[in-house]
């Protein structure tokens, strides 16, 4: 690769970042950018990296090129310095301790990365048992809730053919509560019209009594009799009209009480109803949000299962060395 030559602000050249730098290799360490910089003694690391990066590409390039021991600071075909044997020596060894310990390292990456991956796995297979029992903990709990929905519908069925008995009998008591109010007004009808013809007929006699002197104690005997009578009879109807009047009040007042105690009774069972209809509906939207979040869970469970299997190696994989001569060219 053809060499630029870079100027940084400080007057930092490429030629000396390399010279830096091979310095730094032969004295057994890794070139870096802060230990270039170090020996440079000025440099930014802006400036000094793509520098290094230029070094480190034409790096296996010269260590792999023949040095003749005679000329050994002859120019490369390439026109940039040759390394000196000490120097190349230094960096083959530097770089084949730098490939065993970035092969141990990787095998050990790799151990901890399948155990780690191991545990994560046996961490969603535990998630996936508690969202499978917690699936079937929702569902005995909404076969539950059904059941008790329909013993409560059976029960509200039940009242409801109760109160529907019970306004038959309330309408029968109202017909027959009618019927004796209709019977109370013909009864007083009738009581009217005796007393009306009691009274006629009181004149009837009075006139009678004066017209007949002879027959007057006579009469008068057989009128009073025929009033004893009359207000017999007006008396007899009079407490018949009352002691009617009484049962029918009292039927309607315990016709009353019960219509009261149906719609209390009819109050508190639309309320445990409504009560209920209530609780079921939050249930069976506890019910589906949960089911919705253990499909969602479940999906993702199953594609972080999917994704680490696919992370998951057959085995370690060890690197081949080489040998001296071959050297990894690192990325730039």
């Amino acid at each position: 690769m053809q060499s630029r030559m870079l100027r940084g602000p400080r007057g930092v050249q490429m030629e000396e970042v390399w010279a830096a730098a091979d310095t730094v290799l032969g004295l057994g360490e890794r070139p870096t950018i802060e230990r270039v910089r170090q020996q440079l003694g000025r440099g930014s690391p802006n400036t000094v990296g793509p520098m290094l990066d230029g070094w480190y590409a034409t790096l296996a390039r010269r260590l792999q090129a023949p040095v003749d021991p005679a000329h050994p600071a002859d120019d490369g075909a390439d026109g940039q310095p040759a390394v000196p044997a000490p120097v190349l020596r230094a960096a083959k060894t530097l770089w084949g301790r730098a490939l065993q310990h970035a092969d141990e390292a990787a095998t050990a990456r790799l151990a901890r990365s399948r155990s780690e991956l191991e545990a994560q796995a046996e961490a969603l297979r535990r998630a996936q048992e508690a969202l499978a029992q917690e699936r079937q903990r929702l569902d005995d709990r909404g076969e539950a809730y059904a059941v008790v929905l329909q013993a409560r519908d059976a029960q509200i069925a039940e009242a409801a053919r109760q109160v529907q008995e019970l306004q038959q009998q309330l309408l029968a008591c109202q017909q027959q509560l009618a019927a004796a109010r209709s019977e109370n007004a013909q009864l007083r009808k009738a009581a009217d019209a005796d007393r009306k013809r009691q009274e006629a007929r009181e004149a009837d006699h009075q006139a009678e009594r004066t017209r007949l002197e002879e027959r007057a104690q006579a009469q008068e005997r057989r009128l009073h009799a025929e009033v004893d009578r009359a207000r017999q009879e007006a008396r007899r109807l009079a407490s018949q009209i009352e002691s009617d009047q009484r049962k029918s009040a009292k039927a309607l007042a315990d016709a009353q009480d019960r219509a009261r105690d149906v719609e209390a009774q009819l109050g508190t069972l639309q309320a445990a109803h409504a009560g209920l209809a209530q609780e079921l509906q939050s249930a069976r939207g506890e019910a589906e949000r949960l089911r919705s979040k253990l499909d969602d869970r479940s999906g993702e469970v199953l594609a972080m299962l999917s994704e680490l299997r696919e992370r998951l190696p057959a085995g370690p994989r060890k690197k081949q060395l080489a040998g001296p001569a071959r050297v990894r060219k690192p990325k730039g």
